[in-house]
């Protein structure tokens, strides 16, 4: 009877673990957002909450890694957790930028829904569409510039709930950055349904 409550036990065990490996992305330890990839962005959200998971994982090895060797005053494990850290960091570099262009040439010539405040004068709106880069490419006819020779203009992404994504002034009139605010807040992007130009005053 001992035995099979062991047997049992040991059972409940392994099945624990298999568990917690396959919840943390396999036997690497490496956290998954488990963000939708069915929004109009596509996989482009998940895309950067999972590089910025593996990010934060890379960042606590390397602090972790750095305390032990300072602990031990070990010389060559303090220079070689700061070697593993840079290789880590370019490794991830790498991978996100691979996949965003993967995702954002999948993506790229997509109409993005936009609409345009009543009194929004800055230029008139042809067209809005995913770049290569997962930014929009804005095509504007009659734009209004400064004597500069460049023109300002606010949009806001919003959420299908009707909340604001990101608020921005832009400059330019051929680019409607997005990609450096998805990388920051993802999970605000997973259910992105319009662009709004808009004038504040």
């Amino acid at each position: 009877m001992k035995n099979t409550i062991k047997i049992i036990g040991i059972i409940a065990l392994a099945a624990v673990i298999v568990f917690t490996m396959a919840a943390c992305g396999g036997g690497g330890g490496v956290k998954k957002s488990g963000l939708r990839t069915d929004g109009f962005f596509g996989a482009l959200p998940a895309i950067f909450a999972d590089h910025n998971l593996a990010d934060e994982a890379v960042r606590e090895r390397h602090r972790v890694a750095r305390e032990r060797a300072e602990q031990r005053q070990n010389v060559k494990a303090f220079q070689k957790a700061n070697d593993d850290f840079s290789q880590g960091l370019s490794d991830l570099g790498s991978k996100l930028e691979t996949d965003v262009a993967a995702e954002a040439g999948r993506l790229s010539g997509k109409d993005v829904p936009f609409t345009v405040s009543d009194n929004f004068r800055e230029f008139n709106v042809v067209s809005l569409k995913v770049n290569d880069t997962g930014n929009l490419a804005l095509t504007a006819t009659n734009v209004r510039r400064n004597m500069m020779g460049v023109t300002s203009y606010r949009f806001r992404a919003v959420a299908s709930d009707g909340s604001v994504i990101i608020e921005h002034i832009a400059y330019g009139s051929e680019v409607v950055n997005v990609t450096g605010a998805m990388r920051s807040e993802p999970e605000k992007w997973v259910d992105f349904e319009r662009i709004e130009f808009f004038n504040a005053q």
